[in-house]
């Protein structure tokens, strides 16, 4: 009988300690739970801040939460930005360089931690830094004039301009490197004739461009740029060389920066050949106007006058005017990607001559995607469409002239080696016209390499 009793005591007290320990269990959980939710909604305050640009908040929040999320991207990229912000550069110095060995491929934190180094008067890491983003090949270009500019910046501290280069080799196969029709055949006057026949060849291109940017001082926010650039592609099959091109052309330009926007005005001047012959020769002045509506949101455009002079005689009567006005829509979507729309109206002005296919109206819709997927990938995708109206009547074709086309492409880059960077690029691209000798479609595929120097 006692040991009955001794054994419902003993198993009822059993019962009592696991009770107890349910309810501590149910008690921890609880807090972790409450603690969980209570850190949740401080970061959706900060985020909400943030993303009002009252970074002083942002900062205050982020600063706190940022220990029980070491590993977080998100948050010690906006406690950087909050931090470099709000002038605790120290502080966001810290941040990027968490998320740098988070995320070693995002080039927006790059770009940011470039600028800390500045501020913190770390000049050759800054420069350091602003040069490893410029050798993205992805970038859009205005990100890269204000990287300039930066380096412009660095290095006047340090009392010498900035120079720096790219160079590419690329193998190119072209589907219909003579731009032949779709057709076989085409209408002239109730007569019938054949079209050329579509010709594919394999290409070496080369590419480079160098770049050297002043600053002028400290204060007015102005600096000079100059730019050279080559290319050069030469047709593998020797009965190709009529088009084999080389193109050479300056672009000397005047940059003003301020917060909110930057002015550039360029002059371009470049020479193209044909064949081994010079083909045509222009010179451009180029006024360029961006405005930042938020630190992800900006507005880019350009206006441009060019004359094209043709340098064979037989070509004379296609000089003309051409004149371009252009606005782009840029969205940084993440701190490695964009999305970019452009729309472009131009048209061309005979100088001379009475020729039906010189003078016309365009207009582009451009889309623009990149992303650089970690530290090694990139990835871009462009598409265009494109309507062309020429004002003149002809005669031969009793008909104005009106083509429409498209162009799709996707490209891919990989670091193979350090500052050696692979590029893959196909395309399609594809006209069709009233006149339908103009119509024709190509493809292309380019593998090349690329280095920054």
């Amino acid at each position: 009988m006692n040991k009955k009793i001794i054994f419902l005591i003993t198993l009822s007290y059993l019962s009592l300690l696991n009770v107890q320990a349910d309810v501590e269990v149910n008690s921890k959980l609880e807090n972790t739970i409450k603690k969980t939710s209570s850190l949740d909604t401080q970061y959706k305050e900060a985020l909400s801040a943030y993303k009002a640009k009252d970074f002083s908040k942002s900062y205050e929040i982020l600063s706190k939460l940022y220990l029980t999320r070491l590993s977080s991207i998100d948050l010690n990229y906006q406690l950087g930005r909050s931090a470099y912000e709000t002038g605790n550069y120290e502080v966001a110095l810290a941040a990027f360089e968490r998320v740098e060995m988070l995320d070693g491929g995002n080039v927006r934190n790059k770009l940011e931690m470039a600028r800390t180094y500045f501020m913190l008067k770390m000049y050759e890491e800054s420069e350091n830094a602003f040069t490893e983003v410029l050798q993205n090949q992805s970038i859009p270009d205005n990100v890269r004039r204000n990287i300039e500019l930066y380096l412009a910046k660095t290095v006047s501290v340090q009392k010498r301009s900035y120079t720096y280069g790219t160079v590419g080799l690329d193998i190119l196969y072209d589907s219909n490197i003579n731009f032949a029709s779709l057709d076989s055949s085409y209408q002239v006057g109730g007569i019938t004739l054949p079209t050329l026949n579509e010709i594919d060849g394999m290409a070496a291109q080369i590419i480079g461009d160098i770049t050297n940017i002043y600053d002028i001082g400290d204060k007015n926010g102005y600096a000079i740029k100059n730019k050279a650039t080559i290319f050069v592609k030469d047709q593998f099959n020797s009965n190709h060389s009529d088009y084999d091109i080389g193109y050479l052309a300056y672009t000397p330009s005047l940059i003003y920066q301020e917060t909110k926007f930057t002015e550039e005005l360029a002059l371009d001047f470049s020479t193209l050949y044909l064949g081994q012959k010079r083909y045509l020769q222009s010179y451009a002045i180029l006024p360029k106007f961006d405005w930042n509506h938020t630190s992800t949101l900006k507005s880019l455009t350009y206006i441009k006058y060019s004359s094209k002079d043709y340098l064979q005689e037989a070509q004379k009567d296609l000089d003309a005017n051409h004149y371009e006005l252009s606005y782009a829509l840029q969205s940084i979507l993440s701190p490695s990607s964009y999305i970019q729309g452009t729309l472009i109206g131009m048209a061309e002005r005979k100088k001379q001559g009475t020729r039906p296919d010189v003078n016309f109206d365009e207009y582009n819709l451009n889309l623009n995607y990149s992303n650089q997927l970690d530290a090694t990938y990139g990835l871009d995708f462009f598409g265009q469409f494109r309507q062309r109206s020429y004002k003149d009547y002809t005669s031969i074709f009793e008909s104005r002239r009106e083509d429409s086309g498209a162009t799709l492409s996707v490209g891919g880059t990989a670091e193979v080696v350090s500052e050696f960077v692979l590029r893959v690029k196909a395309q399609y691209n594809m006209v069709s016209s009233n006149q339908n000798i103009y119509s024709y479609d190509k493809s292309t595929l380019t593998v090349g390499i690329a280095k920054a120097f």
